[in-house]
């Protein structure tokens, strides 16, 4: 009776155990792909911050591609301190070496800049402030990270005027 016993927990244990290897396979598949999804591109040597209606915002500043452009509160306009693991979830705006920063339709030019990363190269500015796209923003036209408290801030979309949303 007691071997039948530990039999049948043996066989509830290993069966626990491949379903939670499962879900873990599952969960790493769903977050590569989640992570996959290109969030803007330099386009003829150029990173183009553009100007776009997102979610229920209005228009807001965005990539080339249409993802939301975020502040973080921390930054306070002058640089990046979104390093890291945090840069990881909240990827800043990237320069690399040879590329020029372009303003879309609706964009002021004049307050287009960059600015170093800490992690090296620069990145773009706007009004002083380094944009950031969100990896929770899985397709353009969304804001997820809007007003969200992660890493240490409040993180804000920013119109083409300068004015943060919500800030």
């Amino acid at each position: 009776m007691a071997v039948s016993r530990l039999g049948l927990r043996s066989k509830i244990i290993i069966a626990a155990v491949a379903v939670l290897a499962c879900l873990a396979a599952l969960a790493s598949y769903l977050y590569v792909r989640y992570v996959d999804v290109v969030r803007f591109s330099a386009e003829h040597g150029r990173i183009t911050v553009d100007a776009a209606p997102v979610s229920t915002l209005g228009t807001v500043l965005v990539t080339n591609k249409g993802f939301a452009l975020y502040m973080f509160a921390p930054d306070a306009a002058r640089r990046v301190t979104c390093t890291g693991g945090c840069a990881t979830s909240w990827p800043p705006l990237l320069v690399d070496a040879g590329q020029s920063v372009a303003s879309g339709p609706g964009v002021r030019p004049g307050l287009l800049g960059t600015a170093p990363n800490p992690g090296g190269g620069r990145v773009v500015t706007y009004h002083g402030w380094p944009p950031y796209t969100y990896l929770g923003d899985t397709a353009p036209g969304h804001a997820a990270g809007q007003g969200v408290d992660d890493e240490g801030g409040y993180w804000w979309v920013m119109r083409p005027s300068g004015q943060i949303v919500g800030n």
